[in-house]
Formats: structure tokens, sequence, C-alpha cells
């Protein structure tokens, strides 16, 4: 069976990637973090097109670890 397969089975879709050395692959969603967090990537492919790293917006993987940017007041309503 092949990885593309495989992957559609498990319900991923493969996201295409452009490594920094200029080879062309298809990862899983946490195969492509990983790339991200180790500068080995790019570029990736959104349904809306290419997103260039580094350039374009991409989400936090640790969107909680990231919190503490925020440096204004509080706007939430008390619990």
């Amino acid at each position: 069976m092949s990885e593309q397969s495989s992957l559609r089975i498990q319900g991923q879709k493969p996201i295409e990637i452009i490594m920094t050395d200029g080879s062309q692959l298809q990862v899983t969603p946490k195969v492509l973090d990983v790339l991200i967090e180790s500068n080995r990537v790019t570029k990736f492919k959104r349904s809306s097109g290419w997103v260039t790293i580094g350039i374009d917006p991409i989400r936090c993987t640790h969107r909680v670890d990231n919190s503490y940017l925020y440096d204004g007041p509080e706007k939430r309503a008390p619990l």
C-alpha cells in the first residue's frame, strides 16, 4: 500500500511541501509540524495556495505557550 493511500485510509489528506534542499514531498500534518520546527521546509501548499515559511502567517503549534506575547489589558469578562 502506498503512503498516499495509507493517509487517505487514516482520514488525513497529504500536504505537499518543498524542503530546503528543493525536493518535493507529501507528508501528514504532524510530520509537517516537525519539519517546520526543525527549519527543513521552505513552502507548503494549502487549499488557498502556497505558503512561504517566514513570510506568510502560519499557526503556532504551541498556542498556549505563546499566550505571554500579549502585553495589553485583559479584555475577557471575568467568570
